[in-house]
């Protein structure tokens, strides 16, 4: 509610003195008037003047009393209407600010459960995430005890697998040593078989010249192929007795083609080249 300053007062309180005593003035004269007194004998047209005068007068006076007191009931009701209006205003003010207050405690109010509500919402999302991480843990921890677990099945069965894949491996090789070793055997017993054969049906055509030693040796080398037909037959070590080497010569390329073995493995290894030693009378041997 706004006042106004002492400054806006000073001019009606200076109208109402002036009014006051311009009222005092009026009362003296009126009383002085009225105390009786004996005129002074005048003229008729002096009393008719002054009567006249007087009425002019008090006419005069009464229309300002009356001006005044409009004056004064004008300013009366200005002022009634001014402190209604300020007291309206004070009211209005009054109730704005109550309104406001209201306004704020219940902004307040919302604002307080607002924050409370979040602050809920806050403490049941962080246990809720602390659940969902100790679960993920937990979770996580069983995963990792179960791949380990795994982890050691597997490797136990690797090693497992690996002790059987070797002893496969080791079986595999005996038998594969077994199959080789007699394969070894075998085919040196077909080479010697073989030998005897080519060596029976070469002596079987063999004429050796007269006068000859029975430890006389001639060693040939002989060149085949697997047919059994003699490529090359050349003499090695010689006898010191030429014509009995020409003889030997001369029988390889006669009982060509020689009966080799049909295994062409063992062909290889022991008929593609090799040498021979020859006797006159083997059997002396």
């Amino acid at each position: 509610m706004s006042w106004k300053s002492p400054n806006s007062y000073h001019l009606p309180v200076v109208a109402a003195v002036l009014i006051h005593a311009f009222a005092a003035f009026l009362l003296v004269a009126e009383w002085r008037r009225s105390e009786p007194h004996m005129p002074e004998p005048v003229p008729q047209h002096l009393i008719a003047n002054v009567v006249q005068t007087e009425n002019q007068a008090v006419k005069q006076r009464e229309k300002e009393q009356q001006k005044k007191r409009d004056d004064k009931a004008k300013r009366e009701k200005l002022a009634r209407e001014k402190a209604a209006k300020e007291k309206a205003a004070k009211a209005a003010q009054e109730k704005a600010a109550k309104e406001k207050a209201a306004k704020e405690k219940a902004n307040k109010e919302k604002a307080d459960k607002a924050a409370k509500d979040k602050a809920n919402k806050e403490k049941l999302a962080k246990e809720a995430t602390l659940k969902e991480k100790a679960a993920k843990e937990k979770s996580a921890k069983e995963q990792a005890q179960r791949e380990k677990a795994a982890q050691a099945a597997a490797e136990q069965a690797l090693l497992e697998q690996m002790a059987l894949e070797e002893a496969s491996a080791e079986m595999a090789r005996q038998e594969a040593a077994a199959k080789k070793a007699a394969d070894i055997e075998r085919s040196k017993q077909i080479a010697a078989d073989s030998q005897t054969q080519i060596r029976l049906k070469i002596e079987s055509v063999w004429q050796y010249p007269p006068a000859v030693q029975p430890d006389q040796e001639v060693v040939m080398k002989l060149v085949l192929v697997p047919t059994g037909q003699v490529i090359q037959a050349q003499v090695v070590k010689g006898s010191g007795n030429a014509a009995l080497d020409r003889s030997v010569e001369q029988a390889i390329y006669k009982a060509s083609p020689l009966p080799v073995p049909q295994d062409i493995r063992v062909f290889e290894q022991n008929f593609r080249t090799f040498t021979m030693k020859f006797r006159p009378e083997n059997a002396s041997w």
